[in-house]
């Protein structure tokens, strides 16, 4: 009797097991029925999502046949990342193609004589350095193309699609202007103090600064005017003598880099000069910018030294990171790394702290280098490929 009371409560143990296991998977299937069919309404592309890059904590991979990638040209192109899409600049076309698998998601055919680009969020500013075209197009379609009048010198975008270019007239009179998507000008004035060399516009389109060359004294001097739309003198003057402008750019703060030869300056508030580096204490080597447009750059104490320095700079002008290098690199880009180009390697390094990280072989006929999550995409020839660890 004892004994068939202790099999009947074996066995009913046994059927409670089996029912909670019964249960667990039935909520289990509900679970994923319920997760697949919220995901076909939502139409989650899980493809895309492998693709999705955020500063390296998700990964993708590349297909192995995608590159290299054969370019449209015979004299070399320039590569940026925008919106983690490769834009590639040649002088027949530019193309915004898929990293993972360098498919063409946007082509046009410039047909420009001497084409110079500069990009912002999700737009591409083209111009024809020295001719008389420009267009705006983003990642996947063009916003306009126009004719000018005058010839155009130089051109820069902000992230909202706002303009600026100046033009040089057949009087020799040069003008800037400022413009919208739309093609509404919203800001024109003439130089009257020297050579425009380049122009600035801020991340909300409505901060400009634009360079001027001249001389005086026998002395060229280079003169800085920040100006804001809707303004009709500058905000401020600053005047750099013999000191040839490589380039101006606002960062995301609304700050302003001044890049010379042989200085650095950042302004700020569109009215204060602080001297990063003074003029002729640095030999500016190569330089670039973060996603946040703040400057990486490198320099040499004077022109050919073996030693060099690359300095992660903030938008208030403050030195963050200092790494000293033995050899005196090609290229410079940054995004939360900083990664040099020599004539033999590429290498990484930490953006914050200087730390090296790793180390890819090339060689010398490599032009640009550019790190997206454990990739390096490079430049070489008539060529993009990709570097991998």
């Amino acid at each position: 009797m004892a004994s068939n009371q202790r099999e009947n409560a074996r066995k009913e143990k046994q059927l409670n097991k089996e029912r909670k296991i019964r249960i667990v998977i039935w909520v289990i299937l509900i679970v994923t029925v319920f997760g697949l069919a919220a995901m076909r309404v939502a139409e989650v592309d899980f493809s895309s999502l492998k693709d999705k890059i955020t500063h390296g904590k998700l990964f993708f991979s590349t297909d192995a046949d995608a590159y290299p990638y054969t370019l449209d040209t015979s004299s070399g192109a320039k590569l940026e990342f925008v919106n983690d899409k490769i834009v590639v600049l040649t002088d027949l076309s530019c193309k915004v193609l898929n990293p993972s698998d360098a498919k063409e998601i946007y082509t046009f055919a410039s047909g420009y004589a001497n084409p110079v680009m500069t990009t912002a969020g999700k737009y591409l500013f083209t111009i024809d350095q020295g001719g008389t075209r420009i267009r705006l197009d983003n990642t996947s379609e063009n916003v306009y193309e126009s004719t000018l009048d005058s010839s155009v010198i130089c051109g820069d975008v902000s992230k909202n699609g706002n303009v600026i270019y100046a033009v040089r007239n057949s009087s020799n009179k040069t003008q800037i202007v400022v413009m919208n998507e739309s093609l509404k000008k919203l800001a024109t004035f003439g130089v009257s103090d020297g050579y425009v060399v380049a122009v600035a516009i801020d991340v909300s389109g409505k901060k400009c600064a634009y360079a001027t060359v001249n001389s005086k004294n026998a002395k060229t001097v280079t003169t800085l005017h920040t100006i804001n739309v809707g303004d009709e003198s500058d905000r401020a003057k600053f005047e750099y003598p013999e000191s040839d402008v490589l380039d101006l750019q606002y960062a995301d703060s609304r700050d302003l880099y001044y890049i010379g030869n042989e200085s650095v300056h950042l302004i700020k508030s569109q009215k204060d000069d602080k001297e990063v580096y003074p003029h002729g204490s640095v030999n500016t080597v190569a330089f670039n910018y973060t996603d946040d447009k703040e400057l990486v750059y490198v320099y040499s104490k004077y022109a050919d030294a073996s030693e060099n320095y690359v300095n992660y700079i903030n938008s208030g002008g403050k030195v963050k990171t200092t790494v000293e290098l033995r050899q005196k690199p090609k290229f410079v880009s940054a995004d939360n790394e900083i990664c040099l180009l020599f004539s033999d390697k590429v290498v990484t390094y930490s953006l914050t702290n200087g730390e090296q990280k790793n180390t890819f072989k090339c060689d010398d006929s490599v032009t640009s280098a550019h790190k997206l999550s454990s990739k390096i995409f490079v430049t070489r020839h008539q060529l993009v490929d990709v570097l991998e660890e």
